[in-house]
């Protein structure tokens, strides 16, 4: 399946972006199903490489590792579970639009036997998630903004 992509303008530069949702690691303020963030390793920060685990509120936790991250620019997360029928990615891209805004696209896929199962059967959920998680990095990030 196709990931589910969206993205939207924030009155915010990438460095309050960045600042506000991943440095340190602040996933579970912007992403609704995500309850904590755990067992974030090397300083907490959001850097190449680095590997936690995502508590999810349906209880299941994910190893994550990130990738293709460029301060304020870009992270990649992908992670799995149950012996791997299920893993999941997901691509933020920050890009300035003008000294004041910001573009923001996030995407996220299920995949692997499982996954595209769940993609599948619960649709909504995945869609509402995704686009839930970037309106957030939009609210938090415009709220930084004007402090």
């Amino acid at each position: 399946m196709a990931p589910v992509e969206f993205s939207a303008r924030a009155a915010a530069t990438p460095e309050t972006i960045w600042r506000t949702c991943f440095e340190p690691m602040k996933w579970e303020q912007w992403d609704p199903d995500l309850r904590e963030v755990k067992d974030v390793s090397g300083d907490g920060r959001c850097e190449e490489g680095t590997t936690c685990i995502f508590a999810m509120n349906d209880g299941q936790e994910i190893p994550i590792t990130m990738t293709n991250v460029v301060k304020n620019k870009s992270v990649d997360f992908r992670g799995g579970f149950l012996k791997g029928s299920i893993r999941a990615e997901g691509k933020v891209r920050i890009t300035p639009v003008d000294p004041l805004t910001s573009e923001i696209y996030y995407s996220f896929e299920l995949s692997g036997f499982v996954g595209m199962l769940v993609t599948m059967l619960k649709r909504r959920e995945v869609v509402g998630g995704t686009k839930g998680g970037l309106d957030n990095m939009v609210k938090l990030a415009e709220e930084a903004q004007v402090k």
